[in-house]
């Protein structure tokens, strides 16, 4: 993780030695989504993923975030534990401050703090700066607890990344290492958090209110004195405070629409919990009505003998598949060679139904019900509105 132009990409690619990764050489992005690149080092396998930084020039820091959290959460979910986290830092830059500092917050926010042993700082572009230069710089970053201080505190690691050598020294750090969850994986997976809800999501929403209300002052500042320059003829000045209204009319947009990225996301999260729930209750609905019409089932075959019952599942096989198919006339065969209905005479009288009705008991109730004739409304599983009816 780290700003654009940080060395996310150079760090991967020499790490992995991979021609497939790009590195861009302008002020650019060239990472817009999560990239993984995969490479066999000491005998096992090592992936690392890029991301993109917040100050994206193809994104918005919402977007990002969501981009992000959704990689997160996904492979939190899926198992895949992270065994560390390298944050990029350029040492070239005199000083850390505006979308750097923001950046950093915002990752201190993903990370939380148990995961900061886990944290590699590395610091990049050392042949751009004097030893002397880059050496102050450092000592900086580790010292300010607004800088990497604290996170040094909580265990974090600070290293230089120059050539392979170092950057392979880096991976070799978390090697040993145990996977851990970060913050944000165990508010959205653990804790089923929205994002909106999470440490980073409330950061990211009380940042865009702060940076709203400063836009606003500015504004009717700018109003005011347009409303003074008007009055006065001072067209050369009302034209400048115009472009500039203009400005911060289209930031106060951008911030707009990242707020409503955000309760959008709230809202879809929302609509998740409640089909979630709605399909649990159908679930309970429906293996209730399963188990009434069981009971029901019974009573009503119970006079029926044992070939009635066989010539009924016969009729309604059709309705479930090749496997259980053959589950069923598997349960018909052994019940046939049974000593109680060896005798062919014996299947035909009343009540030797009971013989094979055990045995259905052992498949699905859904498909002993189909079996029988039974019409049974599916619970909605793959979590849209539509049902489906087996009959």
């Amino acid at each position: 993780m780290g700003l654009t132009g940080s060395g996310k990409i150079t760090f991967i690619q020499t790490a992995s030695q991979s021609p497939e990764v790009v590195v861009g050489h302008d002020l650019e992005s060239c990472t817009s989504e999560m990239k993984g690149c995969t490479f066999h080092y000491k005998g096992r396998n090592v992936n690392l993923i890029d991301t993109p930084g917040f100050d994206d020039t193809h994104k918005s820091e919402t977007e990002v975030l969501t981009n992000i959290a959704k990689w997160l959460k996904d492979s939190y979910g899926n198992a895949e534990k992270l065994h560390g986290v390298i944050y990029l830092h350029s040492i070239n830059k005199p000083r850390m401050e505006g979308s750097a500092l923001r950046n950093l917050r915002m990752f201190r926010q993903l990370c939380g703090e148990s995961p900061l042993k886990n944290v590699i700082l590395a610091t990049t572009f050392w042949g751009e700066v004097t030893a002397k230069a880059g050496d102050n710089r450092e000592e900086e970053l580790r010292q300010r607890p607004e800088f990497w201080g604290q996170m040094i505190d909580g265990g974090s690691r600070m290293m230089r990344f120059t050539d392979r050598a170092c950057a392979l020294e880096i991976v070799d750090h978390f090697m040993p290492m145990r996977p851990v969850p970060l913050k944000i994986q165990r508010e959205m997976v653990d804790q089923a958090k929205p994002l909106i809800e999470t440490a980073a999501g409330k950061h990211m929403s009380e940042e865009l209110l702060r940076r709203e209300e400063l836009h606003q002052e500015e504004l009717q500042k700018i109003k005011e004195e347009h409303e003074l320059a008007i009055e006065e003829k001072d067209e050369q000045l009302r034209i400048i405070l115009e472009e500039n209204q203009r400005r911060i009319e289209n930031n106060l947009n951008k911030i707009y629409r990242q707020q409503e990225q955000l309760r959008a996301e709230r809202r879809a999260e929302d609509r998740k919990r409640q089909n979630d729930y709605e399909n649990h209750l159908q679930r309970m609905e429906s293996i209730s009505k399963i188990s009434l019409l069981d009971r029901e089932s019974a009573s009503d075959m119970r006079d029926m003998s044992f070939d009635e019952l066989v010539a009924k599942i016969r009729a309604n096989e059709i309705k479930i598949n090749a496997q259980d198919r053959d589950k069923v006339e598997a349960l018909i065969a052994e019940a046939q060679q049974s000593s109680d209905l060896s005798n062919a005479a014996t299947r035909k009288k009343k009540g030797t139904s009971r013989y094979l009705f055990k045995a259905l008991r052992v498949l699905a109730p859904i498909v002993s019900m189909a079996l029988i004739g039974v019409s049974v409304v599916l619970p909605n599983f793959g979590g849209d509105s539509d049902s489906t009816t087996a009959t």
